[in-house]
C-alpha cells in the first residue's frame, strides 16, 4: 500500500512538461514513425526478433562460451514472434534491415532464420563482432540505401540499453526498445 501511495504522489507532483513527460511523448512519436511507410527500421536480432531462449534450462545455450557452440544451429528451431512478424508484414521488408553481433560464425544460420520467419532478405542482414560497431553500420546502411534521408525517418531497435545509448550518442537516428511492440500489441495482432 505504501508503494502505491508513493507512486500516486510522484505522478501527481510530476508536471506534464518535465523531462520524463517529454520522453514518454517522444516514445509516442517513435511509434508513430514506425507506422509511416517510408521509415527505415534497423533491427537487432537476438532478443528482438528471437526470444533468446536457446538453452534447455537457460536463456543461453548450454554450450555457449565453448568452442563446440560454433557447430550448434540455435536458429533452426526459433519461433516467429507474432507482434514482430505482423509489424514487418505490414511495413514491408524494403526498409527493414538487421544489425546483429555474431561472434560464433552463425551468420548464415541467422540469415536463413530471418528470411524463413520474417521474409527479411539475406542482403538486409549485417553482422559485426562487436556491439560498438553497430552505429557505424547503421550509418553505412542508411547512406548506401537511402542517401540523405532525414535522421528522424530512421529507427534503431535493440534490446540492449548499452547499444541504444551508442546509437543515441553516435547517430541522429531515433531509437526504441523492442518492448514498444508489446506496448502497442493490440494494434499489431
Amino acid at each position: 500500500m505504501i508503494g502505491k501511495r508513493m507512486e500516486l504522489k510522484l505522478f501527481k507532483e510530476r508536471p506534464d512538461t518535465n523531462e520524463a513527460g517529454r520522453r514518454i511523448t517522444e516514445m509516442n512519436k517513435v511509434w508513430e514513425l514506425l507506422q509511416e511507410p517510408d521509415t527505415v527500421v534497423l533491427l537487432d536480432v537476438d532478443g528482438t526478433l528471437t526470444s533468446y531462449n536457446y538453452g534447455e534450462y537457460h536463456a543461453h545455450h548450454e554450450l555457449d562460451f565453448t568452442p563446440e557452440f560454433r557447430d550448434v544451429n540455435i536458429y533452426a528451431d526459433c519461433k516467429r514472434l507474432m507482434p514482430m512478424y505482423n509489424y514487418i508484414q505490414k511495413h514491408g521488408t524494403d526498409r527493414i534491415f538487421c544489425i546483429s553481433k555474431e561472434p560464433h560464425g552463425h551468420e548464415s544460420w541467422k540469415s536463413e532464420m530471418l528470411e524463413r520467419l520474417y521474409g527479411i532478405p539475406e542482403n538486409h542482414c549485417y553482422y559485426t563482432l562487436e556491439y560498438d560497431e553497430k552505429p557505424a553500420i547503421a550509418k553505412r546502411i542508411v547512406s548506401e540505401h537511402f542517401g540523405d534521408i532525414a535522421p528522424k525517418k530512421v529507427v534503431c531497435i535493440d534490446d540492449s540499453d548499452t547499444t541504444l545509448a551508442m546509437y543515441m550518442k553516435e547517430t541522429e537516428f531515433c531509437t526504441a526498445h523492442p518492448m514498444i511492440f508489446m506496448e502497442h500489441i493490440e494494434e499489431i495482432i
